[in-house]
């Protein structure tokens, strides 16, 4: 070996261990600037119990709520009410005028919202358990059918009585819109029918024409939000009706709303018995499904329903999303099923929620099955205590919202 490469070895050696030196010594540098700069957490999250005061969050959300349905509430009622004092109050009023004293109602003399009976709005905080019959009180005079946070309703009031086929344009519309469209007509008897076949033969002295503003698919189209606007004021013109449109503000922005609403609390809770040491045997599967309550349906899922209830708490199905059928469960072997719970359309998510793990676990302990979530983790009390939270969260906004989970206007919001 010649000294020229023993002279370029020894600097390859020397230039390696000073590129070694020079990383260390700035890791070293890097690892104290961390650690000064590191705050020490006073709490493991994952390891303490937590608590969302739901009441409190319901309180500060119903807030907005509220105004937005007085506001509403007088907007609607103020062209009666000013008829009513034009009429009923005028003449004690100029009874008052002439004595040149303040006028004073007397006590037994009704007032303009017994009048209406409308009951006042309410000053003090309204409790989550009484905002949904709070806001049906409000829109008492309306269809059940409608709802004021999802719908937006035009009531038309006609000089002469109102048939079924002078409305037959705007009935049209239904296939177009796409969103759920009805029209109902209050007769004699201040009674609320849809306007149909059926009812072709009645007189009608109001109708109530209303748009579902938005659902799982996303808000109406600012153009067909318009078509339907337009076709109510047109029926109006063609019956030398009055249209007035219940609620306040702009329609569009209110469908957005709702939308986004949508999504914030349209969620589902899954989880799943995964086979264990041995397969999941699909005869043993179905008997100890059926001996829990659960029923299965033509379209190859099972469901639980409550006493007496048409839509179900819950369902249970093949992981895989293979349909379930009786042949098959003979015969075959499940890697997996799947419990899910949608919670907008339960009225208690929680309480559905335990009644669903329950029987969950019970089977996964007959099918000598692990129950786990998505990730195919196994469900901790920990993870089942936080998803109880997540629950009450998204129930206390729905109540804020004033769409009560499980109701037939939350049921048809989430269709």
């Amino acid at each position: 070996m010649s000294d020229l490469q023993v002279a370029l070895i020894i600097l390859g050696a020397f230039i390696i261990a000073g590129v070694v030196i020079y990383n260390w010594m700035q890791e070293r540098k890097l690892r104290k600037q961390v650690t000064s700069e590191f705050i020490v957490p006073q709490k493991d999250v994952l390891a303490e119990d937590f608590y969302i005061d739901t009441d409190a969050y319901v309180e500060k959300e119903l807030g907005e709520v509220v105004e937005k349905i007085k506001l509403a509430e007088h907007t609607r009622f103020s062209k009666t009410i000013s008829d009513l004092q034009t009429e009923g109050i005028q003449d004690t009023a100029e009874k008052n005028s002439k004595a040149s004293q303040p006028m004073e109602t007397s006590v037994d003399e009704p007032t303009i919202l017994e009048k209406l009976q409308i009951e006042p709005v309410e000053t003090e905080p309204i409790v989550k358990a009484d905002l949904y019959e709070k806001i049906q009180n409000l829109q008492a005079d309306l269809p059940d059918y409608i709802h004021p946070q999802i719908d937006l309703t035009a009531i038309l009031y006609a000089t002469t009585n109102i048939a079924v086929s002078d409305f037959a344009a705007l009935s049209a519309l239904k296939s177009d819109i796409g969103l759920p469209m009805q029209l109902h007509g209050l007769d004699a008897d201040n009674k609320w029918h849809v306007l149909n076949e059926s009812t072709s033969k009645t007189k009608f002295k109001q109708v109530a024409c209303s748009l579902q503003l938005a659902d799982r698919g996303g808000p109406i189209s600012k153009q067909l939000l318009n078509k339907f606007q337009f076709s109510v004021e047109d029926c109006g013109l063609a019956l030398n009706a009055h249209v007035e449109w219940q609620g306040s503000g702009d329609a569009m922005q209110h469908a957005i709303e709702l939308d986004q609403f949508c999504l914030e609390v349209d969620q589902m809770i899954s989880v799943h018995i995964a086979q264990g040491d041995t397969p999941i045997h699909g005869t043993k599967f179905k008997g100890l499904a059926e001996a829990n309550g659960l029923v299965l349906k033509d379209d190859g899922k099972f469901y639980y329903f409550a006493n007496g209830k048409e839509d179900p708490l819950f369902v249970l199905i093949d992981t895989d999303n293979q349909p379930f059928t009786a042949e098959s469960l003979r015969s075959n072997v499940l890697k997996s099923v799947t419990f899910q719970i949608e919670i907008p359309k339960v009225n208690n998510c929680e309480q559905v929620f335990n009644q669903m793990i329950a029987i969950a676990q019970k089977m996964a302990a007959s099918l000598n099955g692990r129950l786990v979530d998505d990730n195919q983790k196994p469900l901790s009390d920990l993870q089942l205590e936080k998803i109880r939270q997540q629950l009450k969260v998204i129930h206390a906004t729905m109540v804020a919202r004033g769409i009560m989970p499980g109701s037939p206007g939350s049921m048809r919001l989430f269709s």
